[in-house]
């Protein structure tokens, strides 16, 4: 073999090339999570295409891997595109995913609808879904009414800073007879003065 001959043409685009300036490796760890969840996204949403379009097509066959259907989805599965829609700042798809997972009676998916819906003041939405996580809780624990997680007392405690504690109630009446345990912080919130228990 012939030994290789080094140029000075070569040496300069080598030393030019060491000294260009790359990103932080952070910044490159932000860029890639944000590629990856892309990708979930678009994959999530193209599958469901192709399922509409399937069922749209009478005379087609169904494919061998029915995956796309929304009905052979696991709950863990729901909760990860939620995850992704929400990063990705699309809360509709986020709502929607989270909607698929709860109707499999799953805590931390009414639990994340409640946060989402608390944080947007939504006054009905946040009620009913802190009631069905109150719900899910007791089909999984001792029959008497537990006391209320914190992340529904977060969720309350914002409804009634933000609208005050009688238009909250009024909304809780027009749904159902609020939970017991729903009932309780509504009295916690007069007790401790939460802001905007006077309203």
């Amino acid at each position: 073999r012939e030994p290789r001959v080094v140029t000075t043409d070569m040496l300069s685009r080598e030393t030019v090339a060491s000294k260009k300036r790359v990103c932080k490796p952070w910044l490159d760890g932000i860029f890639h999570a944000l590629y990856e969840d892309l990708k979930a996204y678009y994959a999530w949403l193209s599958e469901e295409e192709r399922f509409a379009a399937i069922e749209e097509d009478d005379e087609a066959e169904l494919p061998e891997d029915d995956s796309a259907d929304p009905a052979n989805v696991s709950v863990e599965e729901w909760l990860h595109r939620a995850s992704i829609a929400q990063r990705l700042q699309n809360l509709s798809d986020a709502e929607r995913a989270l909607r698929n997972a709860a109707a499999h009676n799953s805590p931390r998916a009414w639990e994340r609808l409640m946060t989402m819906y608390a944080s947007e003041g939504c006054i009905k939405e946040t009620l009913v879904a802190v009631h069905e996580l109150l719900e899910c809780y007791e089909s999984f624990r001792a029959p008497h009414p537990p006391p209320a997680p914190q992340q529904a007392v977060h969720a309350i405690a914002s409804l009634v800073g933000a609208h005050g504690l009688q238009k909250v109630r009024d909304a809780q009446d027009a749904i159902a007879p609020p939970h017991p345990t729903v009932n309780d912080l509504f009295h916690l919130a007069v007790r401790a003065r939460w802001h905007g228990f006077a309203n």
